[in-house]
């Protein structure tokens, strides 16, 4: 499992010539990497008596959640792209095609769940201890960056897919991925003082 190695030995992995873990998994963890931050200062606010702390307390857990997910999601990445190599290698269209649709999904969810820390970050950057801010903003910038990863990705894989129901669906939650991401940030830079 990706969130059993340690930093080095997933670069190391990303680095090699193994097919995976490639930019998907990676933008995962980068994602993930942002929600570490933005927990990191829901803990120094509630911990310093900060004005919100039971809603940044609520906030924390659901950025843990989002961070678990996230590194799921990584790992998922890595499978899901093993598996299309495998697809294209036996030939079968109809596993070509369910592989296809797999290795877009799961970047499309780990956008949607990098969208989810960046508006979560919202709230922490506006509730905030002010010395943590900055660190929730590297977090949100970190997710954002994941998202907008991911929804490359997705963009990238919707060429082989022939089900235009599922491309379009794709297509239609990337775009709102993306606008939403852009709001929040926005919100997020303003609350930081950028």
């Amino acid at each position: 499992m990706i969130a059993d190695q340690s930093i080095g030995e997933f670069l190391d992995a990303v680095a090699s010539e193994r097919v995976t873990p490639s930019g998907g998994a990676v933008a995962a963890v980068g994602g993930a990497m942002g929600a570490a931050l933005c927990e990191m200062t829901c803990v120094h606010t509630v911990h310093g008596g900060g004005s919100d702390t039971v809603e940044l307390s609520a906030v924390r857990d659901t950025l843990a959640d989002r961070r678990a997910r996230l590194l799921a999601l990584a790992a998922e990445d890595a499978a899901a792209v093993d598996a299309v190599k495998a697809a294209f290698a036996s030939g079968d269209d109809a596993r070509v095609q369910a592989a296809l649709e797999r290795s877009t999904t799961v970047p499309m969810e780990t956008a949607e769940a990098c969208l989810d820390v960046v508006e979560h970050t919202v709230t922490v950057t506006a509730a905030g201890t002010p010395v943590a801010v900055p660190d929730a903003a590297v977090g949100a910038l970190l997710a954002h960056a994941a998202l907008e990863g991911s929804v490359s990705t997705v963009r990238a894989n919707l060429d082989g897919l022939a089900d235009e129901a599922v491309v379009g669906e794709m297509e239609r939650r990337a775009a709102e991925a993306e606008a939403a991401g852009e709001a929040a940030l926005s919100a997020v830079r303003a609350s930081a003082g950028e």
